[in-house]
């Protein structure tokens, strides 16, 4: 009787939260919190998320292959590490992920780098496309996810179309059997408040359902900065006969944000010394903004074939819309007088599309005796982008006084000009064959081997020049992993990938694809009974052909295409290493990332990179919990003129949290971010840059059933 009354009370939620607005539905659903435990130390045991995950991902291959046997180095951020450190925006996870850097070069456009090249491949449940300007745009809440996987490196049998640096796999939560739910409630500093809640079980026999939503508004450190993220997630689950399983989800992500920087701080004033401002101290006027708003649809039918062969059918469809009218200062102030810096007014409009259908059967088949994988599917994806800016021409390019900080710069009027010149359109269509096997040569060698057939075909236009052109490319992918015995195997892979772009050289004439590869040698160990996973690993990636800025040409962007290298180590050590103690841990060591000609490049990535978080259950308090995290990396630079170099320090931030259970269903929770209160900017991807947050605090409470 009590579970008939749970299930009833599921369905008719649902049936009413389904056609209500997000503000409406924000107030009344529930979630979990995985990482909570329940009363003692042995409790805790048995319901605590494992950090990392240990069973079966797709995310390279395809194939039901475990983190311990791909031949390559995946990482694994879990639902329990998200909600132990609050990590509500996307930009705040990547950060915590080992082997990865989050470059904030402004406050709204992000870039990410790993193994020293920019990551621009990030899917969803295993379907995406590559950035379509390479780096993020908005904020993006972490609310719908369960966990993330970072194939670092070429993932070429899943994304032919990326650099060799990784491919970012975000997997969202489905729907359970059983009824459960949370809801959060936060605030902290800067007038940050936030309300998170998720509602999941099944509504019949058949149908599973899930409810998602989460709202965070909060002002910033930054002057006149103001976020405002709203987000909703639905999906759904039916059986639609044993063997046949239809998912329907939609999610909507609005990030409306007051203050979004358009550039960033001068980095050194006319006599070559570095600035150093106020914290605060932002360029963005008090009318700039930009605003973004991601709308994602899919669909998946799984149809078991057999006992050992399965169809899998997803389709996915992506809108993005921003609209900002921002203020952008350049120039190189006077140390004296703060004078020597011009600025001018600008407003943009993205309306862009994807379209995406992945279909592949996967299953085993015999061969010599032995049993193995077999993996082969089509992908195709349609895009469409239309950006256009609108400048103020009657304003023009205001010299600015040494007042230039207060953000007081009049808006101006925007023109409405000919779309062709002023924009960008870009339509492209990607067409892919992929095939790969897992043979099982022996019981303790396993080979795979695949290939993608990829081609791309763009036409549109950029700023008044033609980007039209066609692409096409065949990666093959080649990995070994070898079984010393049941915890440790030594592992070597190969994969390539290709990116078409484009972008004009200084002849105006289409730069072409850039190509990479990479190739790694590591071992891998299951470590306390297979709830923790250890790696160390060797690589090298190299990428050809990369569109690198010149100069503007009669208003028009053109680049040069140079060729990079980069080589060095990563170990990463994940998951339950005691009962009472779970550890993400990676360090990666970025021997050298060299140009053409052999010098380093792309020094703004740290050679050195350390990410450790871990929390700790004490037996002593059984209803306590206590993590801390450590994000570490060495001094970084740039170059902006010949005899100017601007450089950071080496620098640690420290965050740590407390949660405290009440009872079985209610929890408080306590984090601090960058407790030594750090000054540090958040990026030097370009010659202008902005502080990253002080010291700041967030108190929370959880009740879930």
């Amino acid at each position: 009787m009590p579970g008939q009354f749970k299930t009833s009370v599921l369905a008719s939620a649902l049936r009413v939260a389904l056609p209500v607005s997000f503000v409406t539905l924000s107030t009344c659903v529930l979630a979990e919190n995985s990482s909570v435990n329940n009363s003692a130390a042995e409790a805790a045991v048995e319901v605590i998320a494992v950090y990392g995950h240990q069973g079966e991902s797709r995310s390279a291959t395809k194939l039901d292959l475990t983190v311990y046997e791909t031949p390559q180095v995946i990482t694994v951020m879990s639902r329990s590490q998200i909600e132990d450190f609050a990590l509500y925006s996307v930009n705040d996870l990547l950060s915590y992920t080992p082997g990865v850097t989050v470059e904030k070069a402004e406050t709204e456009r992000v870039y990410y780098t790993a193994r020293g090249f920019d990551v621009v491949n990030f899917q969803y449940d295993g379907i995406g496309v590559p950035f379509s300007a390479g780096l993020s745009q908005g904020s993006y809440d972490t609310a719908i996810f369960e966990q993330i996987e970072v194939i670092k490196g070429a993932a070429g049998l899943v994304t032919g179309l990326a650099n060799p640096s990784a491919t970012v796999n975000y997997l969202r939560k489905r729907p359970t059997q059983e009824l459960f739910g949370y809801v959060t409630l936060a605030a902290g500093s800067e007038n940050h408040r936030r309300l998170e809640g998720d509602v999941s079980g099944s509504i019949s026999e058949r149908f599973r359902g899930r409810i998602v939503a989460a709202k965070d508004t909060a002002d910033s450190y930054l002057d006149r900065k103001a976020d405002d993220t709203s987000q909703l997630y639905l999906v759904g689950e039916y059986d639609l006969t044993d063997r046949t399983e239809l998912t329907l989800g939609h999610s909507v992500n609005n990030n409306k944000a007051d203050g979004s920087l358009s550039g960033a701080l001068p980095l050194y004033y006319t006599d070559g010394t570095p600035t150093n401002y106020a914290i605060a101290t932002s360029t963005a006027t008090d009318w700039a903004y930009r605003d973004n708003k991601t709308t994602q649809t899919f669909a998946e039918l799984r149809q078991q074939l057999s006992d050992d062969w399965s169809l899998n059918i997803l389709l996915s469809q992506n809108k993005m819309l921003q609209d900002a009218e921002l203020f952008y200062v350049y120039g190189t102030p006077d140390k004296a007088t703060e004078l020597g810096l011009n600025g001018y007014a600008s407003a943009y409009k993205l309306d862009e599309k994807h379209r995406i259908a992945d279909i592949y059967l996967s299953g085993s088949y015999a061969l010599a005796g032995r049993k193995h994988e077999l993996m082969a599917g089509v992908n195709y994806a349609n895009i469409d982008l239309f950006g256009q800016s609108f400048f103020d021409y009657e304003t023009g390019y205001p010299v600015l006084g040494a007042d230039w900080a207060a953000g007081s710069s009049p808006k101006g009027v925007f023109d409405d000009t000919d779309p062709y010149t002023t924009g960008h359109l870009d339509k492209q269509i990607h067409q892919s064959f992929y095939l790969a096997t897992r043979l099982h040569l022996s019981d303790a060698l396993s080979v795979l081997l695949g290939a993608r057939a990829m081609s791309v075909e763009q036409s549109g236009y950029s700023y008044g020049v033609d980007s039209s052109s066609d692409a096409s490319e065949t990666v093959p992918y080649v990995g070994g992993v070898y079984q010393l015995n049941d915890t440790v195997s030594l592992y070597a892979s190969y994969s390539e990938v290709f990116t078409p772009q484009s972008f004009v050289d200084t002849g105006f004439k289409a730069l072409g694809v850039a190509k990479g590869d990479n190739s790694e040698v590591g071992v891998k160990f299951l470590l306390n009974n297979n709830r923790a996973t250890a790696s160390a690993a060797l690589f090298r990636a190299d990428l050809k052909n990369v569109g690198e800025f010149v100069e503007v040409i009669n208003g028009v962007n053109t680049y040069t295409g140079l060729d990079y290298q980069s080589q060095g180590a990563e170990l990463e050590l994940t998951g339950s290493i005691t009962d009472q103690f779970n550890l993400s841990f990676g360090y990666t060591w970025l021997q050298s990332v060299e140009g053409n000609d052999g010098k380093q490049v792309r020094t703004y990535v740290p050679r050195n990179l350390v990410k450790l978080s871990g929390v700790y259950y004490p037996q002593a308090i059984a209803n306590l919990s206590v993590g801390a995290s450590v994000q570490w990396q060495d001094s970084i630079a740039i170059t902006p003129e010949t005899d100017i170099r601007i450089r950071q320090g080496s620098y640690a931030l420290v965050d740590m949290f407390v949660r405290y259970n009440l009872s079985e269903n209610l929890s408080v929770a306590l984090n601090a971010t960058n407790l030594t209160d750090r000054k540090h900017y958040e990026s030097l991807y370009w010659t202008q840059a902005y502080y990253g947050a002080p010291a700041q605090w967030q108190a929370a409470v959880t009740w879930r059933y």
